[in-house]
């Protein structure tokens, strides 16, 4: 999706069988209506705001820490 990396790792785990009923599943959505209604556009990009979250994660890291 975006040519991102950041140091760190990850595990993949099972979801749990318990909230597999609250599950929405697959998701897709767009702009085009409120656009068309209001008006509205992003100002950002999906990748930039993803850069951007991954920023102020990275540089505040130590708040989110169990």
């Amino acid at each position: 999706m975006c040519d991102m990396s950041i140091p760190g790792s990850y595990d993949v785990v099972p979801f749990p069988h318990e909230r597999k009923a609250i599950d929405i599943g697959d998701y897709y959505s767009d702009f085009a209506k409120i656009h068309k209604v209001l008006g509205w556009k992003p100002e950002v990009t999906l990748k930039d705001g993803l850069r951007k979250t991954l920023d102020y994660y990275l540089a505040n890291h130590n708040h989110y820490r169990e």
